[in-house]
């Protein structure tokens, strides 16, 4: 009976658990500073098999809908260090080695949130090239001429391979004259709730202030308005980020400040997460399995306590099922072969 149950338990776990749950997936958009405009050195091509990005651009000799481990650019190939970047490594270093964070991220420098929005961006692209105000098309045709299809299509990805657990956005320079800017936020955050299916009460957007000493610091008001008419919306404090003074303008965050400013959204994401954690049963007893055979490959019999209940999950980079659990302080898998032995 034992073995009959085990070996459904594997064959409905190919099923329903093709997706990863230790997979944490974000999509990121907005302009400039979430493209990121940091010089990259050699410590920043350092990799972590942990930290990875969905690919979402056309560049690099990567596949796009493709995980890679995250590297710059993270975004089009013109991107360079910025927010994600420090965001994931930030993740990764205080998540549990269990958890592995993924960032897909579509941003392009100078453009307005009617880019994202999918009922005015044909419109605002045509008149852009009306105007030929064109520098950035070749950005766009790299996210496949669409920046909201190309989220939607990320967004249908990251639920097949793991869990999306929230937007990462930085975005309103280009739009400081725009007064109802917080409104057309919250619609195209809307957009992206609705078109890929997903809780809003378990999916937030994490809002980035402008530089505060930029030349539009004083538009962080309007961030702030569009946080509060999010329900799950949550501004991130940019002061003490410091931005660099170019020729025409004061815009952009430091390399520090974009450090500061990306950790800080890390930090809020790890403060929602927590607050997500059930609360401790502490009801369940110990459990045993009694058959020493299944289709769990070379698992025998197992006796786990309840903070140490095997668990299903898929590893994107092996396509494979496993069992997973901590014993005495070690984890242990198992891989899932759907065979009854």
């Amino acid at each position: 009976m034992v073995k009959k149950f085990l070996f459904s338990l594997a064959v409905l776990g190919v099923a329903s658990f093709a997706q990863d749950p230790n997979l944490h997936i974000y999509l990121a958009y907005g302009q400039s500073n979430m493209s990121g405009q940091a010089t990259i050195t050699d410590t920043d091509r350092q990799t972590n098999p942990r930290f990875l990005v969905l690919r979402a651009g056309n560049h690099s000799n990567q596949k796009v809908g493709e995980f890679y481990p995250a590297a710059p650019p993270m975004g089009h190939s013109g991107s360079k260090v910025g927010i994600v970047d420090f965001f994931g490594r930030k993740m990764i270093k205080e998540l549990p080695d269990s958890i592995t964070v993924a960032v897909a991220n579509v941003a392009i420098g100078g453009q307005s949130i009617d880019l994202f929005d999918k009922d005015r961006n044909a419109a605002y692209v045509q008149n852009a090239k009306n105007k030929n105000d064109t520098w950035w098309i070749q950005y766009l045709n790299e996210y496949g001429g669409d920046v909201h299809k190309r989220i939607v299509e990320m967004g249908k990805i990251a639920k097949q391979k793991g869990v999306i657990k929230g937007f990462l956005f930085h975005q309103g320079e280009a739009d400081y004259q725009m007064k109802d800017w917080p409104e057309r936020v919250k619609k195209v955050y809307d957009q992206f709730i609705e078109e890929l299916e997903l809780d809003p009460e378990k999916t937030p957007i994490l809002l980035g202030e402008l530089a505060p000493t930029g030349d539009l610091g004083w538009r962080n008001d309007a961030v702030k308005e569009a946080a509060d008419l999010i329900p799950n919306g949550y501004v991130i404090s940019a002061q003490g980020c410091p931005a660099i003074k170019e020729p025409n303008y004061t815009l952009h965050f430091t390399r520090d400040g974009y450090q500061t400013l990306g950790e800080r959204y890390a930090e809020k994401m790890l403060e929602l997460l927590k607050a997500q954690e059930p609360a401790p049963d502490t009801s369940k007893k110990d459990s045993v399995a009694t058959d020493s055979t299944s289709s769990i490959h070379n698992l025998s019999v197992v006796r786990v306590v309840e903070s140490h209940m095997p668990r299903l999950f898929y590893d994107v980079r092996e396509h494979s099922l496993f069992v997973r659990f901590k014993k005495n302080g070690v984890e242990y898998r198992y891989h899932l072969t759907g065979r009854k032995q």
